[in-house]
């Protein structure tokens, strides 16, 4: 019985022993230790007084007591990019867990980095579709993808971008212009960025192309017969700037831009015979690019086989109903066969259309597009039978207007 009392109070001051060393323990801990409201508001403190450094220091303490949290990430991820340190800025925002409330945060800021100081858009490219398969509402990701497809000419993906960004809800106010001057987009930052992106990336067909037709789109849109010297200048950058799409045409001889861009230029002079040529290099994608449904089309007229053009060129404005000028090609094959009531409505339509591409394209920008002109773009989309377009723009209208 002794021993049974002697053991029990060994057993009652190892328990007390071990309390207090629990205690004390924690009280170091607490001393020496923040805690993460404490390392939260210190990166916040020094984030606003621009001491990155610091945020730098707090947010690597912060994730050691906190290894699954997204919050200090961000924080270091923020803090080392206000540093230029890019590539550790990017393995930072990479590493916030899937699971964490800022995921969705953490690949914005990836893909601004691979956009911009990184020089990776292609990269940033595959985190916008990354982010949408997560998220197909997200707007950032949606208008960044959107401009990038735009910007490099990507014309058939840039319009299933468009379409799905409409079903979602998500779709910047430009992408109905987008949609709407699909065929002849033009940026007058389209040369920059593109060349900014072929020196991070030389041996991109994507980019080289899209850099070679901007510049041939503004050597074609700028030509003036009123100033002799200017115009002799722009031919002699005309004469060279067709030396060096042929070089690019046989380097990627299916690439649907150089083909689209030479076969219009050989449809001005007349030349059936090159343009079945260079349709025959078209790829399969192709076929669901409505211009070369017209160049088709084209070539059927010329070859009087008008049936097969008139298939052609409602095949072309089936797959993009807003396509204006192939509506005025399918009126003068029908003015031949005398369908006169079809004909008016095409033609009416064509003017509208002409109209409005020309107002579009003297705006300051697709983002800053007056309200009347998006009115009737709406108005355009639905006479041309493109109801999801036109009722789309019409509640984006409405709700800007009750803003």
């Amino acid at each position: 019985m002794h021993f049974w009392h002697t053991n029990n109070r060994w057993r009652i001051l190892a328990f007390l022993c071990l309390l207090i060393a629990a205690v004390i323990s924690f009280c170091v801990y607490r001393l020496f230790v923040p805690s993460i409201a404490q390392l939260r508001q210190e990166c916040l403190q020094a984030a606003n007084a621009g001491q990155w450094k610091s945020v730098e220091a707090i947010a690597t303490r912060w994730i050691r007591i906190a290894p699954n949290s997204g919050e200090p990430r961000m924080q270091l991820g923020e803090s080392l990019f206000r540093q230029r340190k890019f590539q550790p800025a990017l393995a930072c925002y990479r590493s916030v867990p899937q699971t964490a409330p800022e995921a969705e945060s953490a690949a914005i800021s990836l893909m601004e980095l691979q956009f911009g100081p990184l020089n990776e858009p292609i990269d940033g490219a595959i985190t916008c579709r990354q982010l949408l398969a997560r998220n197909p509402h997200s707007k950032v990701a949606r208008q960044r993808l959107i401009f990038f497809l735009a910007l490099t000419l990507q014309r058939t993906e840039l319009v299933h971008q468009i379409r799905s960004a409409i079903e979602s809800d998500s779709e910047p106010i430009e992408a109905y212009v987008y949609l709407f001057m699909v065929d002849s987009l033009m940026f007058s930052n389209g040369i920059e960025a593109n060349s900014r992106w072929l020196r991070g990336d030389p041996n991109s067909e994507l980019f080289e192309v899209a850099q070679a037709i901007f510049v041939a789109e503004m050597l074609d849109f700028n030509i003036s017969l009123d100033d002799l010297a200017a115009a002799q200048a722009a031919r002699r950058d005309a004469a060279r700037k067709e030396e060096v799409l042929q070089k690019l045409l046989a380097k990627y001889p299916h690439n649907a831009e150089l083909l689209a861009y030479t076969i219009q230029k050989l449809i001005q002079v007349g030349d059936v015979t090159a343009v079945v040529k260079l349709l025959a290099e078209a790829t399969v994608e192709c076929e669901t690019d409505s211009r070369f449904w017209r160049y088709k089309g084209w070539v059927h007229v010329q070859r009087g086989e008008l049936v097969d053009a008139q298939a052609s060129y409602r095949r072309a404005i089936e797959l993009n109903p807003l396509d204006w000028v192939t509506r005025h090609m399918l009126a003068d094959v029908l003015q031949q066969e005398l369908r006169f009531d079809e004909v008016k409505a095409l033609r009416e339509l064509t003017v509208r259309g002409r109209k409005l591409h020309n107002a579009l394209r003297n705006a300051p920008s697709a983002r800053d597009v007056p309200r009347d002109l998006l009115v009737e773009l709406s108005e355009f989309s639905a006479s041309c039978g493109d109801e999801q377009a036109s009722g789309a723009l019409r509640k984006r209208i409405e709700q800007d207007r009750g803003r």
